[in-house]
């Protein structure tokens, strides 16, 4: 008799144990789905229709578990997790819908800022091109000094001038607030009358924080 009583006790420890095991694995399901699609919803990839039944299906399991461990109706437990499923993959495509929209904003910039390449900005220097590579972040400015060959330039004068002018000027700059907010390297690349590079500077997002 005291076997069967024991058996009877240890049975239901042993399910514990097991739903417990459960939770854990669905846990580390539920987190790979959501990382699935909130990491491309980062760079304005919008989830695959395919992916809401994972987001529905592995929350739904996980807090089903949850709920039986909890003695609760585990059919309960499997519609909230269901429907915190469906919010999030909602979510997800909300946030990939606001970075779209950073990157076409962008982009845009970037088409503006070309309109009317090349320029000379004065006597000695003219701007080319500006460039971006939205997986760097960086944006790049591509400037010919039109009278001069790498050997005849100071590089320690063109260093100085941008630290004490190009810089302070370049953090000041409205249009170049929406990069430095969007962590963006603002790149200047010179380059001499036959198109070699002199030297490269770069200002960081951080370079403009006061």
């Amino acid at each position: 008799m005291e076997q069967g009583q024991e058996q009877d006790v240890e049975a239901p420890k042993k399910r514990k144990i097991w739903i417990k095991l459960a939770v854990a694995l669905l846990i580390i399901f539920s987190i790979g789905q959501l990382s699935a699609i909130f990491i491309p919803a980062i760079v304005g990839q919008s989830p695959k229709p395919l992916s809401l039944l994972g987001s529905i299906l592995w929350p739904g399991l996980l807090f089903m578990s949850i709920w039986s461990l909890r003695s609760k109706r585990k059919v309960t437990g499997f519609i909230i997790g269901a429907i915190v499923g469906f919010l999030l993959h909602f979510s997800a495509g909300v946030v990939a819908g606001y970075f779209k929209a950073e990157v076409k904003a962008i982009d845009k910039a970037v088409a503006a800022s070309n309109e009317g390449l090349p320029k000379m900005i004065d006597e000695e220097t003219r701007l080319e091109s500006v460039s971006i590579d939205q997986k760097s972040k960086w944006y790049s400015l591509n400037i010919t000094l039109i009278n001069y060959l790498v050997s005849d330039i100071d590089i320690g004068v063109l260093n100085d001038n941008f630290e004490q002018s190009i810089k302070p000027s370049t953090c000041g700059i409205p249009e170049f607030k929406l990069f430095f907010t969007e962590g963006y390297t603002v790149n200047y690349v010179y380059k001499d009358k036959n198109g070699k590079l002199i030297s490269k500077y770069s200002i960081l997002p951080t370079d403009c924080k006061q």
